[in-house]
């Protein structure tokens, strides 16, 4: 009795839910809503009420642009694993309540550009794998500022995306307890000034990118204990003019992406321990003045780009072998030793000048 008033609360309430797609479960009873496919015409402005599915375990509310809250129906929804929220455009806040969520294991807010901040309870969802906050097809989060601590409390995830967060000035000291992450994205958010140390505690990252961040002027030592690193990429950090000597350690390395990296004026020695490293973009590293001779000790490197470096004038003798998998070899090098038989061409018409004047005045 009590299930089939259930299944009639459900049936009457899909009245609400108009254009959305359902699945069901073998008894009947509504365990998936995507509003994925619904016109714009029948877009909510208020969320209707989720308490008649408390058995959802997946809710997809991409592109609803005119709600501005969820609500406090969330604690309904015990069993809940995917909360998608993609391209809720208007959308500035979670509610606290969403702490309560203790099955969850995906949160997606991408695209959700107006969201203004993440509630202390977020720490609560212990079974949480996967966090994206970031953007892919608008320009980008300008008002979220900062992280709550309680990030720190999801033992469980694997995957942090915080693309164009473009605001945010912190990244907080308890990201160090994730010790589960191995997906950390975080591009083009240009006000984050600096890591903190407390980030080399996540030693399971495997994929690192932090293209763009322009704020960003050095990486902290303790990078060196992400020994299980595989991709880095810190293309376009404007600012960065080194890297520290423990990159070196991260000995998984098979791309490092250093491109448009314009201020980098130097490369570490310890590179040469990056034994499994397949590629290095260096391209445009307009400050880079040398290459270090221990690049040579990288057997596996498929790909050397170092087309745009206008400061490298010359190759350590140990790197020679590179030059039918570098782009770029040609033109820096020829050009750089063509400019330097120019110099010392000049020199040398400087010098015969000058011969010929004292001659001259001798005379």
């Amino acid at each position: 009795m009590d299930a089939a008033r259930d299944r009639l609360d459900e049936s009457s309430k899909e009245m609400e839910f108009q254009g959305c797609s359902f699945e069901t479960a073998e008894d009947g009873t509504v365990v998936a809503i995507s509003s994925k496919n619904v016109s714009d015409a029948d877009r909510w402005e208020t969320l209707p009420s989720l308490v008649p599915f408390p058995n959802l375990q997946k809710l997809e509310l991409e592109k609803s642009r005119y709600i501005t809250n969820l609500g406090n129906d969330l604690t309904a929804l015990a069993h809940l694993k995917q909360l998608k929220l993609t391209r809720c455009s208007r959308l500035k806040q979670l509610p606290d309540s969403i702490g309560c969520l203790k099955q969850l294991q995906e949160l997606d807010l991408t695209d959700s550009e107006m969201l203004e901040c993440l509630p202390d309870s977020i720490g609560q969802l212990e079974n949480l794998v996967a966090l994206r906050l970031g953007s892919h097809l608008s320009s980008g989060n300008k008002v979220l500022l900062t992280l709550p601590a309680s990030l720190g409390n999801l033992k469980n995830l694997q995957e942090l995306i915080l693309d164009k967060c473009k605001a945010l000035t912190i990244i907080p000291d308890s990201i160090g307890k994730l010790s589960s992450l191995t997906v950390l994205q975080m591009r083009e958010c240009k006000s984050v000034l600096q890591l903190p140390e407390s980030i080399g505690h996540c030693i399971n990252l495997v994929e690192v990118g932090m293209s763009k961040c322009m704020g960003l002027t050095a990486l902290p030592p303790t990078i060196g204990h992400w020994t299980k690193l595989e991709d880095f990429v810190l293309a376009k950090c404007k600012n960065i003019q080194q890297l520290p000597d423990e990159l070196g350690d991260c000995t998984a390395l098979s791309l490092l992406d250093l491109r448009n990296c314009k201020k980098l004026e130097s490369l570490p020695i310890t590179l040469g321990n990056l034994e499994r490293l397949r590629t290095l973009d260096l391209s445009t590293c307009k400050s880079l003045a040398s290459l270090p001779a221990c690049l040579g000790n990288l057997r596996r490197l498929e790909s050397l780009n170092i087309s745009g470096c206008i400061k490298l004038s010359d190759y350590p003798e140990s790197i020679q072998h590179l030059k039918g998998i570098t782009v770029g070899w040609d033109a820096v090098f020829s050009s750089s030793s063509s400019s330097s038989k120019k110099n010392q061409s000049g020199d040398a018409e400087e010098t015969t000048t000058s011969a010929a004047t004292a001659s001259s005045d001798t005379a």
